[in-house]
């Protein structure tokens, strides 16, 4: 079944297009130096209270720095967002139980945004996968590898009156699953097998999409 591409509502952006955005650039731009100064010390002070919870494993800490509502995305949670301090208390406790020496630091420049009060924070993480993540807001319940990781990825943070409100983490699920021992690597003949698996499976997958579109039409 085509998707008609003229049909879709358009992506907003703080109430814009992305056409009307990317005219707004100029004066986005021309108006950040003003408004960043004005964040500045927010940033830094959230920042630096933030790494040093996460890093010494201080859950009451952690939950001072975000609002009662706080929303929550995570790519291994499909899809699913969490809000509010008790599911943001379940992935931290789950965090740490699955990696009990994890430890987080920049490995980039922070991005402020341009509207509002966001900011994207390249991070680095290293631990050892010896905890159970059974139980936990994750549905990947999976049980500890006993193996070493350096994952890498990105947070998007949004605060209000100093505190987080939103938080949108981003990381490549598929280089950390190798590394912890869940999956083979790209090069070896397990993961070959596995695909040529896939390529046969398709044209029925195919098949089976293509019948259930035209009997929604």
């Amino acid at each position: 079944m085509s998707i008609e591409i003229a049909s879709l509502e358009p992506t907003l952006v703080e109430g814009m297009t992305s056409d009307e955005l990317a005219a707004a650039m100029p004066e986005l731009v021309r108006t950040f130096v003003g408004r960043a100064a004005d964040q500045a010390t927010m940033w830094r002070d959230w920042s630096m209270r933030w790494l040093a919870a996460w890093n010494e494993h201080d859950l009451e800490r952690v939950l001072t720095l975000v609002t009662d509502d706080v929303v929550y995305e995570d790519p291994s949670l499909f899809g699913e967002r969490l809000t509010g301090k008790a599911a943001l208390r379940e992935v931290v406790t789950m965090t740490w139980r699955a990696f009990p020496d994890v430890r987080f630091e920049l490995s980039g420049t922070p991005y402020l945004a341009l509207l509002g009060t966001g900011m994207a924070v390249p991070w680095r993480m290293r631990a050892t996968f010896a905890g159970d993540m059974g139980g936990g807001p994750s549905p990947l319940g999976i049980a500890p590898t006993g193996r070493r990781f350096d994952a890498h990825g990105v947070d998007v943070y949004e605060l209000n009156d100093g505190l987080l409100c939103r938080w949108s983490t981003t990381t490549d699920l598929f280089d950390l699953a190798q590394q912890v021992g869940m999956l083979p690597g790209p090069r070896t003949r397990l993961f070959q097998f596995v695909i040529r698996i896939q390529r046969l499976g398709a044209p029925l997958l195919r098949s089976i999409h293509e019948f259930r579109g035209r009997h929604r039409r």
